[in-house]
């Protein structure tokens, strides 16, 4: 059978896949993302929570559904793009949001780039982690360097301990949202056969 590559090779199921998965993204960003962002765990807030778990979770499960490079991407974007928009402060939004694309795109990248394939297939649990850590670690380097160009190198470098808890913070969201949706698409895998 022969297996679309490009975007403009969508089949219906993957246009129906990532509108229905964009969906459930923006969907619990918008109802739990206020909710479980406003808990703390001692000192530490639980804030972006819900985007990195349940976008890294459909981003995996799509990867495995789908059949080539830019479907994670086209989800990711528009999550990003819908989410963000109803944030207070527009241009922390959009880089927040460019956040989450970027990661959606390397996700996409790591998943699908052709020299790494036989990697993936070899050490699949090994290969899905390392490309969410990777994805996860990417997706707040557009805040970063927001923050770098607002607050200038000396004030910068001297919140790079905060950075670096919500950059660690945010991969470690990832990879749990990679994880759920590791044992989600291993029970779907068992339905389609």
């Amino acid at each position: 059978m022969n297996h679309p590559t490009k975007l403009t090779d969508l089949t219906t199921k993957e246009i129906a896949l990532m509108a229905t998965f964009s969906s459930i993204w923006i969907a619990s960003q918008v109802t739990l993302g206020p909710v479980v962002g406003g808990l703390s765990i001692g000192p530490f807030s639980v804030h972006g929570a819900v985007n990195r778990i349940v976008g890294w979770a459909l981003m995996l499960i799509l990867a495995e559904l789908a059949s080539g490079f830019g479907r994670v991407s086209v989800m990711a974007a528009i999550a990003a793009l819908v989410t963000r928009v109803i944030r207070t402060s527009p241009i922390e939004a959009v880089t927040v949001g460019a956040g989450y694309a970027v990661g959606g795109v390397v996700f996409d990248a790591l998943f699908y780039a052709p020299a790494l394939v036989p990697l993936k297939r070899k050490y699949h649990g090994g290969y899905v982690t390392v490309s969410s850590l990777v994805s996860g670690t990417s997706a707040i380097v557009p805040y970063l360097l927001l923050k770098l160009s607002v607050l200038g190198s000396s004030a910068f470098l001297s919140l790079v301990p905060l950075y670096a808890y919500s950059t660690a913070k945010g991969t470690i969201l990832s990879l749990a949202g990679t994880v759920l949706g590791s044992a989600i698409s291993s029970r779907l895998r068992k339905f389609r056969k």
